[in-house]
């Protein structure tokens, strides 16, 4: 099958089940399988898919269709402009936590201390500002 065709499979499977960001979701997880970036589908769109990276990408639209998170199956998130690998075991990475990073950046003034305890994945240990 080619690129175009099963994006549009899974763009239309995950609509289906009411999903948000269909098309993005679809296009992040076809371009991890294919280890390409996003904006490249587009100019390979007319290639063929092998057996294996088919069934790969519909499995990730089955699993997503059932509620399990996009970020899982790929293995990573960004956050601040930093990818992080992310797992079952962690939790992750929201951007609403982005603003609040943000937030303790910009008003940080002599020595801020933060404790970033059992939180998930440790992203917000990376930035400036003393945090625990």
């Amino acid at each position: 099958m080619q690129i175009q065709e099963i994006l549009y499979k899974g763009i239309k499977e995950l609509k289906s089940q009411e999903i948000e960001e269909a098309s993005l979701i679809s296009k992040i997880l076809l371009a991890d399988i294919l280890k390409c970036k996003r904006e490249e589908l587009i100019n390979i769109a007319e290639n063929n898919l092998n057996e294996k990276e088919e069934n790969e990408f519909l499995s990730g639209i089955d699993r997503i269709k059932e509620g399990y998170p996009l970020e899982y199956i790929t293995g990573k998130k960004e956050f601040m402009k930093m990818e992080f690998f992310v797992n079952e075991n962690v939790l992750i990475p929201r951007s609403d936590t982005e603003i609040l990073v943000e937030e303790i950046m910009n008003i940080k003034r002599g020595n801020c201390e933060i404790l970033d305890l059992c939180t998930g994945s440790g992203a917000i240990r990376n930035f400036s500002c003393k945090i625990y």
